[in-house]
């Protein structure tokens, strides 16, 4: 899986790039917070993510853990699927297919998540986890309920 260019996405208005750049650094308390999840990008249907590397994302094999893994890919998928609506509405996660490539012990990681396509109820999307100097960790396919 190819994760696309950034530059295929439509740039979103100001007042939402605005409502994105607040998602997991306000002061709700939400599971983003606690990983310490950073939103580089969103556009229309796409959204890119990062983490930085803490030893507490390490399994005790010695590598990241696959649910952070599992977690990155359905968290990019959320600004993707949500920056197509005018105003906030509820949808979640019903479907996701996570494909491991790859591992990592010590590496920041960046996650990309995009719609590949929108119903009215249901979007699907796919998504991908590398590290911060690409190596691709892991690719997923996932189905939101809207």
């Amino acid at each position: 899986m190819l994760i696309p260019d950034p530059q295929l996405f439509e740039e979103l208005s100001d007042s939402k790039k605005a409502l994105w750049a607040k998602y997991g650094s306000g002061k709700d308390p939400l599971f983003v917070q606690t990983l310490g999840l950073v939103v580089d990008e969103v556009r229309l249907d796409y959204c890119r993510l990062s983490l930085p590397f803490h030893p507490k994302l390490l399994q005790a094999g010695g590598s990241v853990h696959g649910g952070v893994i599992s977690t990155l890919v359905d968290t990019a998928c959320v600004p993707a699927v949500g920056s197509g609506f005018d105003k906030a509405r509820p949808y979640s996660t019903i479907s996701m297919q996570v494909q491991f490539l790859s591992g990592t012990s010590d590496s920041d990681l960046v996650a990309v998540g995009w719609v590949t396509r929108r119903g009215k109820s249901i979007a699907f999307c796919n998504a991908a986890v590398q590290t911060a100097d690409g190596k691709t960790l892991a690719t997923a396919a996932l189905t939101f309920k809207i």
